[in-house]
This record gives C-alpha cells, sequence and structure tokens, in this order.
C-alpha cells in the first residue's frame, strides 16, 4: 500500500484513530500500524473492524478503530486501548488543527494555553518514524538530545517498536561527537544501559571499554548495578586484560638487553661481562623499583589497574628512577662522577627498551582523544563484535539455522539413498529406520565453526577465550613475546 507520508498526521484514507487526549488525535492507517508496532499489530485485528459499504467509502468514512492513550499512575507512558465498540464509521473523527500537515503535524507548543506534555512530543515523533519521517529531536546539546532520545525510546518500548527507531535514536545521539564519549566516559553504566536499549554498537563498545578499564575501581555495589548481559561482558574482558598485565610484568621482568647478551660458541670470560657492569647495574636498579612498585600494588592489583605504573614506563626519561632517586642510590653506592653518568646513560637506554612491552596496554581504543581528554585507567580493551549481545544472539541463530538445514538436508539425501538401496535389494523398511537413526546419531552436530578456524595468534585473541587465571600460561605468553 503506497501511502503519502506528507499527509502525516491526518490521512483522509486513514482507517484508525488514535486520541492521546480529547483534543489530541492521529489519522492513521491499520496497515502501517501493524506493520511497525508489535503493540498495534495485536489492537488492530482486521475482523474486529466494522464494515464500510461502498457508499460510506464514497462519502469519505475510512475510520474503523479508535485507540484512546491511557495514563495509569503506574505507567508513564501511558497505554493504548482500542475502544470498537465506541467506533461510528458514520461519523469523521474530532481531530484537532485538521489542516496540519507533516510541516508541523499536530501543534505542540501548547494545548489550551499549557504547555504540552513531553510524552506527547515522543508520541508525534514515534508516529513520524511510522511514516519514514525524521523525528523532531533537539540537538542544540546533548542534555536536550538525550532527553529527546530516550523520551522516544520509552515510548518505543512500550508499543514495540524499538527496531524502527533504533538507528534515527543513535544517529542523532551519535552527532553529539565528543561531547557523548567524554559523558560516557564519566557514567558509563548508564550508557551501556541506554545502548543495550537503543540497540547501539558504537555507544556499547565504548562504554565496556570504559567500564573495563574502571572495573578494578568500581565497588560490587556499582558492579551490582549494571546490567547482568553488561556485567558479563566486563567481567570476561577484565581477566582477558588481567592476564595480558601479568605477561607484561613478567617480561619488564625478564627482559636483557641485547648489549649484554653473548654468544655461547665464544666461551667468554670475566673481563667481557665486566665490561658490561655499569648495564648489569641498571638491570638490577630497574628490577629493584619495578618489584617493589608490584609489592605496593602499584601494578595490576592497583585500581586504576597499573596505568600510572604503565605510563610512566612508558615515557621513560626521568619519568621514573630519575637523578633524585639516582642520588639516593648513591649513598649506598658511591661513584665517580664520571661512574655515575655511565650507570645513568645505562638506564636511560635500558629504559627505551622496555617501552616497547607495555605499548598494547596504553592503545587507546575508545573514541576519546587523550590529547585533550586523559582518562586515569586503560582504554585497551578490544570489543568485538561477538561481544555485543544482540549481534551475537543473531548471528547464533542465524548459524544454527543454516546448521538445522544442513542437517536436514543430510538426511534428506540419506534417506533417498537408503530408499534407492533398500528398493535394488529387496531390503525392508526397518533396515531403513535403523540407518536413519544411526546416520542422525553419528552425523554432523551442526557446530558451524572448526577448531582450527578460532586459532588466533594476536595476544588479545589469545586471551579472549576467558576463564581462571593460570600463571604458567602468562609466563608462556611473556615468552613468546
Amino acid at each position: 500500500m503506497m501511502v503519502d507520508a506528507g499527509a502525516f498526521p491526518l490521512f483522509l484514507d486513514g482507517d484508525v484513530v488514535i486520541a492521546l487526549t480529547s483534543a489530541r488525535a492521529y489519522q492513521l492507517h491499520s496497515s502501517v500500524l501493524r506493520r511497525t508496532s508489535a503493540t498495534f499489530r495485536r489492537l488492530l485485528d482486521e475482523g474486529d473492524a466494522p464494515t464500510l459499504s461502498p457508499r460510506k467509502k464514497k462519502q469519505g468514512k475510512t475510520v474503523c478503530f479508535r485507540i484512546n492513550l491511557t495514563r495509569p499512575a503506574s505507567d508513564d507512558e501511558g497505554i493504548f486501548v482500542l475502544q470498537v465498540s465506541s467506533v461510528d464509521p458514520t461519523v469523521a473523527p474530532s481531530i484537532q488543527n485538521a489542516g496540519n500537515r507533516s510541516d508541523v503535524g499536530p501543534t505542540l507548543e501548547a494545548e489550551n494555553g499549557k504547555e504540552v506534555d513531553e510524552l506527547y512530543r515522543h508520541y508525534d515523533n514515534l508516529f513520524r518514524t511510522y511514516y519514514s519521517l525524521k523525528p523532531i529531536i533537539d540537538d542544540s546539546s546533548l542534555t536536550t538530545t538525550v532527553r529527546d532520545s530516550v523520551g522516544l525510546l520509552s515510548v518505543a518500548e512500550a508499543v514495540g517498536s524499538v527496531d524502527v527507531i533504533s538507528e534515527l535514536v543513535d544517529v542523532a545521539l551519535l552527532r553529539q561527537g565528543q561531547t557523548l564519549f567524554s559523558a560516557i566516559g564519566r557514567n558509563a553504566g548508564a550508557w551501556s544501559n541506554i545502548a543495550l536499549r537503543v540497540r547501539s554498537p558504537v555507544i556499547f563498545q565504548e562504554s565496556i571499554i570504559h567500564l573495563v578499564g574502571q572495573w578494578p575501581a568500581m565497588s560490587m555495589e556499582e558492579r551490582g548495578k549494571l546490567d547482568k548481559e553488561v556485567a558479563e561482558v566486563c567481567r570476561a574482558k577484565h581477566e582477558q586484560l588481567q592476564l595480558v598485565r601479568q605477561s607484561v610484568e613478567i617480561r619488564l621482568l625478564g627482559h636483557y638487553p641485547s648489549l649484554v647478551q653473548r654468544d655461547t660458541a665464544e666461551a667468554p670470560g670475566r673481563t667481557t661481562y665486566s665490561g658490561d657492569i655499569y648495564m648489569w647495574m641498571a638491570i638490577g636498579l630497574f628490577r629493584h623499583w619495578f618489584s617493589q612498585s608490584i609489592c605496593e600494588e602499584r601494578g595490576r592489583a592497583a585500581k586504576d589497574g597499573g596505568t600510572t605504573l604503565y605510563r610512566q614506563i612508558a615515557t621513560a626519561g626521568y619519568a621514573y628512577l630519575d637523578r633524585k632517586a639516582l642520588h639516593g642510590f648513591h649513598q649506598y653506592f658511591p661513584m665517580t662522577i664520571k661512574g655515575a653518568a655511565c650507570l645513568e646513560n645505562n638506564l636511560s637506554a635500558y629504559k627505551e627498551e622496555l617501552k616497547q612491552f607495555v605499548s598494547p596496554l596504553l592503545l587507546n581504543r575508545s573514541q576519546l582523544q587523550p590529547e585533550k581528554e586523559a582518562v586515569p585507567y586503560l582504554t585497551c580493551c578490544k570489543v568485538e563484535r561477538e561481544d555485543i549481545p544482540w549481534l551475537s544472539r543473531a548471528e547464533s541463530e542465524t548459524e544454527l539455522e543454516r546448521a538445522s538445514r544442513r542437517n536436514r538436508a543430510r538426511r534428506m539425501a540419506g534417506s533417498e539413498a537408503d530408499s534407492e538401496a533398500a528398493t535394488d535389494n529387496g531390503c525392508d523398511a526397518g533396515d531403513d529406520e535403523r540407518d536413519e537413526d544411526s546416520e542422525m546419531a553419528d552425523g554432523d552436530d551442526g557446530f558451524p565453526f572448526a577448531e582450527d578456524e578460532l586459532a588466533d595468534s594476536d595476544l588479545f585473541e589469545i586471551l579472549s577465550q576467558g576463564g581462571p587465571v593460570d600463571n604458567s600460561q602468562a609466563v608462556q605468553l611473556a615468552e613468546e613475546c
């Protein structure tokens, strides 16, 4: 059915009147409402509609249903109630502002001298989307955008129309750019809930990245307030990240620069090693400092997940073990000025080599611009498509359907082959049934992926399997680095 959206909100051929108030109503099409709303699909049964004679239709009498919005105290979005018995198709509906069209819609500025309830604005936007019209969302600030977007989302949820408006709301929110992403960082838990409701992959990924970074500092009460699906993803990603942190810390403690390494074939003597005494002292000094930092819970056990410590190592130079610290070292191990300078130079060279090991932890996978707004936690969490609940469910259902079709095809092919063999060899039907049962028991279970397809050498992919933290696994990962 072709519909002229320009006639919104009063379609002369509309067969449904939706009354939000006694003075605010819409004349829409039941076919459109059934297609876009689970609630209206349930309410608008063609069998309940009164029959209109050709003469009545010619007279412009098209209304078959009237739906009223009631607002009990317990339901902010209201409840739509069908009143078929009260609809007289011979009487035209009473609709305010009958001359209005899509450029203005029903007057939303005032009603009887009073400001219009926000709920009616949201329903007006929802009905617009039914006819592919852009909802009116005030994007002058993030506050007004969220107000209008969440309001539209709430009424869409009330009538089962989230699929219709989710992309529109997502786009409206993403237009806020860095303002939106800054707000997500400040309140990632609330935004993760909005992302689930809107089904916004970008907002969900951004929320998870910040929540995983903030996870060590979050209390059990704060974690308990998260949606169950969000909490499960965050917990799994945190455990993966902990294992990465552990492997990085082990790698830092076990690194030997190429300068001090020797070829076993040369059988080096004492003098060969003594020439590198200052580098060996630098290695010992760093390991002393780093081990003490780990014991003081400044590493992966810290509230910031080791962010401050890892950033110090990535900065190198005088970000840690500066001249003041070296002066304290020389109080116990005095040197000449030249010797102290040699130690400092070797320590600086060693620090430069260590930077590479913490760089994976300091990747910024969030949409925030760190040069403008640095956050006190790691944002290196990688959120994959399969981590997004609604996408993962959809893909799982699709794969199961494909596997089921494959299995049915195999069974049908097997049954046909058995039937032909039975005809040729004089086998009875009982053999066919036993063959089919055996095939069903021993056949493919429909799992869509082979084990080797799941393998990936990327460090974050290796750790994405979750499970308990195993020190031996961390050591192996560190050695592979």
